[in-house]
């Protein structure tokens, strides 16, 4: 972990600080958050906390991109993958949880058609981590293991469920995969796209 990843953690137990009643504490951390928090960094994306957003790519890499950025600034994340966890170059940070979606059978493992249990790690994840973020990289092998409705049903429940928690939610999907109708569909229901030139 470099210097820059243990700043963020520090500003992370410094904002723990500020819910304590101790009155001075409040004030000294207060001045040392708003001094040290880290800022957002020119070509970062605006992302608002409340807010689903989905990049319509193949490889998958800008909504990656984009969530480093969130790392970046300390806020708790949650990744779940189709690429095996050992490959990612963001696997270290301590505000981050993996899972892996696969079939494969694997402690931090979820199977891409149990919809039931991706959705418990998601809403434990929620739960503990209010304002945090989630990355589901794998629409399309969701949708594939089960069928389009219950997929999207699946992300709409995680839009409304991050909206409540005041967190981000980013989905990467190649939408060529789907036909017309369901196109429109999940664009109407996802709504906030980042145009991939705003990604990179």
């Amino acid at each position: 972990m470099d210097s820059q990843e243990r700043l963020y953690l520090v500003i992370r137990e410094l904002k723990k600080a500020l819910k304590k009643d101790d009155k001075e504490l409040r004030s000294t951390v207060e001045k040392i958050v708003k001094l040290y928090s880290p800022k957002r960094r020119k070509g970062d994306f605006e992302l608002k906390a409340g807010n689903t957003y989905y990049i319509n790519d193949k490889s998958g890499k800008m909504a990656y991109k984009v969530f480093l950025q969130i790392l970046n600034r300390g806020i708790p994340a949650l990744c779940i993958t189709r690429l095996n966890p050992e490959t990612l170059e963001f696997r270290g940070f301590e505000n981050l949880q993996i899972y892996w979606l696969s079939t494969i059978a694997h402690e931090n493992t979820i199977s891409p058609g149990n919809l039931t249990k991706i959705y418990s790690v998601i809403a434990e994840f929620m739960k503990e981590n209010e304002r945090g973020a989630i990355l589901i990289d794998g629409a399309e092998t969701i949708i594939t293991n089960t069928d389009f409705k219950k997929a999207l049903n699946l992300f709409q429940r995680i839009r409304d469920l991050v909206s409540e928690r005041k967190g981000i939610f980013l989905l990467p999907i190649n939408l060529d995969v789907l036909g017309d109708k369901e196109r429109a569909m999940f664009e109407k229901e996802m709504m906030n796209k980042i145009p991939l030139k705003k990604a990179i």
